[in-house]
Parts: structure tokens; C-alpha cells; sequence
């Protein structure tokens, strides 16, 4: 009978200090504009958090309408995580639309916009640069913790978790830049949405093929372009996966058949994993320096990613080497 009631109580005291996880009804429901923003999400609320977006991956913010499903979809969430309602006519939509919900928006995340050619303060995938990255996330927890005090330890556990995991990703992609030649030559820009990626890596800019809302460059500087490219001041041109068959990136392909020039495709729109992003676009930017011919379309990263790492990995073990043959010597 005692050991009854001792088991009994320790139960007791375990549920009692042990964090109760939400049943699928008592998670706060996220809708997200861009899926990366609920990814995010994710990262910060864990398991208790419903996620979800309304843009499909891939398809461009300008463009997409709010469909009747979507309306739904935000009227039954408890959160909407926006891009930015200034920028984007979707997100402006929404605030117009819906009424009485937590919202995030563009002025709650302390972000950094950078100039790029015409666009005075470049908004295109703001949220891909690592510290506007962290700044959202810092914004997410914020306002989770508001919702729901009672989880607030957890919140911020997993804030300090996904900190520093990208951490972690900016020490490797430093070691990519370290070991390649990448920053040696300038780029040019198809869209606006790669910049930030380009930026992470300090790659000097030519210049970029689209210069606003159907606009795009002109023949002079495509003219001016091809010289530099011929004097080997460019070194590839970067697009986005999936924008291979646009405007802008028609124009690439054709730049790269006249003069030769390679076309590096990043992943922009990808959003399982922020920082698995930031290394797959890394290696696919630091490999180019290795490759004589970049793939124009269907681009598969994996024996880029290879040969990448062998390259780091043999310059690491020679350097490694040489340090403790020149101590023997030394002594």
C-alpha cells in the first residue's frame, strides 16, 4: 500500500512540473503570407503552434489574388504573419480584409532594407538575410510569449536553439568564402529577390537585369555588361530556382549564350529549413568558381556540394600539415 501511494505521488509531482503539450485544439493557429514566415513559426512555437501560408511556394507575392479559401483560412487564425503590407498588395489586402486578429508586420521586425539599382530599399527576400532572419524570429517569440505566458520558457529556448544554429551555418559559410575565390569577380543580379544571398557572401555587384515592376535593363547597359563580362570583371550571373522561363531570366540565358557567361540558380523560395537555404545557396555560389559550365536549367546541386567540400576538405588537411611540418622544423 506505501508503495502505491509513493508512485502516486511521484506521478503526481512529474505532471506537475512536466509542460502540458497542447492538444491540436488549444495550439494558437499561424497563417503566414510567405510559408518561409511560418516556418519560422514553427521554429520558435514547436508543438504548440498550428502553422500554415496562403502564397504557394514559388509563385510570385505581386501577383497572387486572395482567393475565398485563404479568407477562411485567416478569419479561423490567431496570428497572421505578414511580409510586408507597405510592399505587398496581398498583405495590404489583408490588413483591409481582416479585423480582430494578432498581426506581425514589417514594422514589428527591426529589419534592414539595402538599395540595389533603381529599388531605393530593396524588400524583395529581406527575410533570407541572416540578421533580419533572427530579428523576425526575435519578433515571432515576442509576441507567442504575449499569447501565451504560460509557455514562455519554451519560446525563448527555442529562440536561443534556432540563434544558434544559425550561427553555426554563418561559421561554415564563412569557411566556404575563406576557401573559394568567390568575392574576386562581381555578379550580376537576375531578380531582386537574390540579392541577399549575395550580399551574406560579400559578392561585389555588377548590377541587376530587373529594375522594377516590369521593368528591365536596358540595351545600353546589357552592352556595358557584355564588356565586363568580356574583360572578366563578371564572373556568373545569379537567378532564382524556378525562374529559369521569366522575363528576366530569358534574358540571362541569352547573355550566357553570347558571351559565355554562367548562371548560378540560388534557391529563394524553398522553406523547409532556413539554414539548410542559406548553405545549399552557398555551395551552389562558392562551387561556381570550380565549374567551367554551370547548367542553365534543372540544375542538380549535389555534385557541386561534393566537390565543394572535398576542395575545403584538402585545403584544410594541407594547411594542417604544413603547420606542424614547419614546428618539426622548428624545433
Amino acid at each position: 500500500m506505501k508503495r502505491i501511494t509513493v508512485i502516486l505521488i511521484i506521478l503526481a509531482i512529474l505532471l506537475s512540473v512536466t509542460p502540458t503539450v497542447q492538444g491540436e485544439e488549444g495550439k494558437i493557429k499561424v497563417v503566414a503570407t510567405l510559408q518561409i514566415f511560418s516556418t519560422f513559426a514553427k521554429e520558435i512555437g514547436g508543438d504548440m503552434v498550428d502553422v500554415d501560408f496562403i502564397v504557394p511556394q514559388g509563385m510570385d507575392i505581386h501577383s497572387y489574388s486572395l482567393s475565398y479559401e485563404d479568407i477562411e483560412k485567416l478569419q479561423s487564425s490567431d496570428l497572421i504573419i505578414l511580409a510586408s503590407s507597405e510592399f505587398f498588395s496581398i498583405d495590404k489586402n489583408i490588413r483591409e480584409k481582416i479585423s480582430g486578429k494578432e498581426i506581425l508586420d514589417f514594422e514589428d521586425y527591426n529589419a534592414t532594407l539595402y538599395s540595389l539599382s533603381n529599388f531605393e530599399r530593396n524588400v524583395h527576400g529581406y527575410w533570407l538575410y541572416p540578421n533580419n532572419a533572427i530579428n523576425i524570429t526575435r519578433a515571432i517569440e515576442r509576441k507567442l510569449e504575449l499569447m501565451d505566458s504560460a509557455h514562455s520558457i519554451y519560446y525563448q529556448e527555442n529562440l536561443d536553439k534556432f540563434e544558434a544554429e544559425v550561427g553555426r551555418t554563418l561559421e561554415t559559410i564563412r569557411e566556404i568564402r575563406e576557401n573559394t575565390n568567390i568575392g574576386d569577380k562581381k555578379v550580376l543580379l537576375a531578380v531582386p529577390g537574390v540579392f541577399y544571398i549575395v550580399k551574406m557572401l560579400e559578392i561585389p555587384i555588377a548590377g541587376t537585369i530587373v529594375k522594377g515592376p516590369n521593368q528591365f535593363i536596358s540595351s545600353q547597359e546589357l552592352s556595358e555588361i557584355k564588356d565586363e563580362i568580356k574583360r572578366g570583371e563578371i564572373g556568373f550571373v545569379v537567378n532564382a530556382e524556378g525562374l529559369e522561363k521569366s522575363k528576366a531570366g530569358e534574358i540571362a540565358i541569352q547573355l550566357s549564350h553570347e558571351t559565355g557567361v554562367k548562371i548560378v540558380y540560388v534557391d529563394i523560395f524553398s522553406a523547409e529549413n532556413y539554414t539548410t537555404i542559406l548553405l545549399k545557396d552557398s555551395v551552389a555560389l562558392g562551387g561556381s568558381t570550380y565549374v567551367e559550365i554551370y547548367p542553365s536549367l534543372n540544375c542538380d546541386y549535389l555534385p557541386y556540394v561534393l566537390s565543394l567540400l572535398i576542395i575545403i576538405a584538402i585545403t584544410s588537411v594541407i594547411a594542417y600539415a604544413a603547420y606542424h611540418y614547419r614546428k618539426e622544423l622548428l624545433k
